[in-house]
């Protein structure tokens, strides 16, 4: 591997110098990168338009990386919210790299699509823009070719893994002996890998197995990354994915996958400084070495996470320590509980007036058209539910104060009519659909 393509003679030259004169007691100095994931540009919520939210958050972020320095920016996917974003994400997104760059020169970007992004559309001219020190890696097979990031002698390998769909790698000859190397330089045997991949069946013409799951296709690709670090110059290793780590506890905003399929060991990257993960929006470490910093904003109502940001991560050989930066958004997300006239008027929740609200109410029988009246108070007002709809019945329905958390079928169906009609049905309309679900589930029962 030429090094000195992507690094330059001069920091290859003053680490090797650093690395010679063995000074003990030495202090390397730490290198920054700020970890970010999932921003889901150009997503809306309940119908409602967030670009302006998400600037307001990527501006701070722009302006905390004045101040802080960072050698790189690391993106672990999820970057636009749809595979065909819209015109202001993507503007949204050019602006923010653009800013970046402006500022600082010399900053590396290394970005990947998570299962959100079409990874075609999100690496197009990454030939180009690698020249500029913005990487964006959308072909799994490239996963062995580090971007190497050289500051003040440090130097940290950026080993970037896009979201692995099946079929993405095949599983090579070194995979199917069972033997790699995944600790920068020393081989060892797990006894079983080989017959991960022993599955003929799984082949296409002859040639090597294809991969299917996340597990298989993560341990491939970290096999060919363990090959690659073999023999490298000293220095700290990161890699960066969009993954569901077991034991990670997910949010209703994200994509879950059914089941524990698509799950992978957060003890797979334990060979490494640091792994930045994406994929989970709620702020969290996922094993030793990895660590989620969940999404940009708060997306749903039903997730009780308090502070979203990023994380500022300082890397050393054999070191890694992760801070997380909480950044205020530009209206929060709150709901409110209790009865149409105390939404309509207590004084406590005056300080909410400008946030994005859903109103849950607790009166004992239906209010008819509340949202007209509850938009005047609060007019980011975008959801309203009503304890009269969702208390207990023959679908089994629990009532709000049971099931805070949980969304009912009636937010599904307010759901489904905002995706397609662009509106929130109105009350008679929700009566009805509610009359039909209840002789549903007495159908049901009778069966």
């Amino acid at each position: 591997m030429d090094m000195k393509a992507i690094i330059g003679d001069t920091t290859r030259q003053r680490a090797a110098a650093v690395d010679a004169q063995g000074l003990r007691g030495y202090h390397r100095p730490r290198m920054k990168i700020f970890h970010l994931a999932d921003l889901h540009l150009g997503k809306t919520a309940y119908g409602r338009d967030l670009i302006d939210d998400q600037r307001y958050v990527l501006d701070h972020i722009r302006v905390l990386a004045g101040r802080e320095r960072p050698a790189a920016i690391v993106i672990a996917g999820d970057v636009f919210d749809r595979a065909v974003p819209s015109t202001d994400a993507v503007r949204l997104f050019g602006d923010f790299v653009a800013g970046l760059k402006e500022a600082d020169p010399d900053l590396a970007m290394a970005v990947i699509p998570g299962n959100h992004d079409s990874a075609a559309r999100l690496a197009f001219l990454s030939g180009i823009l690698d020249k500029s020190g913005v990487y964006l890696r959308a072909d799994a097979s490239d996963c062995d070719r580090p971007i190497v990031v050289g500051q003040d002698g440090q130097v940290v390998r950026l080993w970037l893994v896009p979201f692995l769909t099946p079929g993405s790698l095949a599983a090579t000859e070194l995979a199917l002996t069972g033997i790699v190397s995944t600790n920068g330089g020393s081989d060892y045997s797990d006894e079983g890998i080989g017959e991960l991949f022993a599955d003929a069946s799984r082949t296409v013409d002859g040639a090597s197995p294809i991969l299917r799951s996340q597990s298989d296709l993560l341990v491939e690709a970290l096999r060919r990354i363990g090959a690659a670090r073999a023999g490298l110059e000293r220095g700290a290793d990161v890699v960066v994915c969009h993954v569901f780590a077991a034991g990670g506890a997910s949010s209703d905003s994200e994509r879950a996958f059914l089941g524990t399929a698509e799950l992978v060991d957060a003890s797979l990257f334990d060979s490494f400084e640091y792994a930045a993960l994406g994929h989970l929006h709620r702020p969290q470490a996922a094993g030793g070495k990895a660590r989620y910093p969940g999404s940009i904003l708060r997306y749903s109502f039903a997730d009780e996470v308090a502070e979203h940001g990023f994380l500022l991560v300082e890397i050393a050989p054999g070191s890694a320590e992760a801070r997380f930066v909480s950044i205020d958004p530009l209206r929060r997300m709150i709901r409110l509980e209790g009865s149409f006239d105390e939404v309509l008027a207590d004084p406590r929740w005056s300080e909410f007036e400008d946030d994005y609200i859903e109103a849950m109410l607790t009166d004992a029988d239906a209010v008819l058209n509340p949202v007209e009246a509850l938009r005047r108070r609060f007019p980011n007002l975008l959801s309203v539910r009503q304890a009269a709809f969702e208390r207990g019945d023959a679908t089994g329905t629990q009532s709000l104060a049971t099931r805070p958390d949980r969304k009912s079928v009636l937010d599904d169906f307010r759901d489904f009519c905002l995706e397609v009609r662009g509106a929130v049905p109105d009350e008679p309309t929700e009566r009805v659909f509610l009359e039909l679900l209840k002789e549903a589930g007495h159908e049901t029962h009778q069966a």
